[in-house]
């Protein structure tokens, strides 16, 4: 076999490798883009915008207590494990309408009752289980003082872009299901 055959060959060879090196990475790359190549808890991670909040009684009959039927919210899981919700009922507060802490501690006490009631917050830290059916939201701080060093689990539901979080719960002499649908919000918002 001459020099120019020989070069020939291992040209091929190497050309022949590279390109099924190539393949496998474009497929490697495919994968790791394939939601269900993700673990559960990348697919938590972003921001969430809320669609609605529904409560469920016993007799299957859905209800909104605590949140009305339109309330808007942001949900966010981090990287490092940091979440936080906000939930503000529909419809609105709108009092007291000041602009300042200052202002508001010196509202009316109704006006600033009724602010309260109509808003919800929280933030700590999650963790999903090993199977990714459900997040526990390590309360930290609360809007309401008895939640701080709570762990709430919620079942975890995706459809399409959404997120579905079920929580059990009692309360108006009952047992509850609540049903929080969150979007996730686009890159582009």
């Amino acid at each position: 076999m001459g020099v120019e055959s020989m070069m020939r060959s291992k040209f091929y060879i190497v050309s022949f490798g590279a390109a099924i090196a190539m393949f496998f990475a474009a497929v490697s790359l495919r994968s790791a883009s394939q939601p269900g190549n993700t673990s559960p808890a990348d697919r938590l991670i972003g921001a969430w915008r809320l669609v609605s909040v529904e409560t469920i009684r016993p007799n299957g009959e859905v209800i909104y207590p605590f949140y009305g039927k339109h309330p808007t919210g942001i949900l966010i899981y981090d990287r490092s494990g940091i979440m936080s919700v906000q939930i503000v009922s529909d419809p609105k507060p709108s009092k007291p309408s000041t602009d300042s802490r200052e202002k508001f501690l010196a509202a009316p006490l109704d006006e600033k009752v009724t602010a309260i009631d109509g808003y919800y917050a929280y933030f700590g830290t999650w963790t999903v289980d090993g199977t990714g059916s459900s997040v526990t939201h390590h309360i930290q701080q609360s809007l309401y003082p008895g939640e701080r060093d709570e762990n709430a689990t919620r079942l975890v539901s995706f459809q399409g872009d959404q997120l579905i979080l079920t929580a059990k719960s009692h309360e108006m002499g009952e047992d509850h299901q609540r049903k929080l649908v969150w979007e996730r919000v686009s890159a582009d918002h």
